[in-house]
C-alpha cells in the first residue's frame, strides 16, 4: 500500500525463514505498490521484480511469531 489511512508510509514485510529459502532457490520478488478505492478496489501504482539476492540490506526482528520466524521491513523507496 502506497499510503496507510493515518498517512504513514507504506512498506513491505520479509520473513527470514521464507526469504531464506528463496535466496537458496535464487528466486524473485514480485513487490506491487497499490493504493486502494473503497472496501474491495486498488490501481497498481508500479511493480518490480527483484532477485532475492538483490534486496537491500535486512534488519531482522520479532514480530513475525505468527508465522514461526523473523520479519523484516523494507520502505518503498529502497525497492523502486
Amino acid at each position: 500500500m502506497l499510503e496507510h489511512a493515518d498517512g504513514q508510509p507504506g512498506n513491505f514485510k520479509v520473513y527470514r525463514a521464507y526469504h531464506e529459502k528463496l535466496r537458496r532457490a535464487d528466486g524473485w520478488y514480485c513487490f506491487v505498490v497499490y493504493r486502494p478505492h473503497g472496501r474491495s478496489g486498488l490501481t497498481v501504482v508500479k511493480d518490480k521484480m527483484v532477485r532475492a539476492a538483490d534486496l537491500p540490506l535486512l534488519r531482522w526482528h520479532g514480530g513475525g511469531d505468527h508465522r514461526g520466524t523473523q520479519q523484516a521491513k523494507i520502505a518503498i523507496g529502497d525497492i523502486f
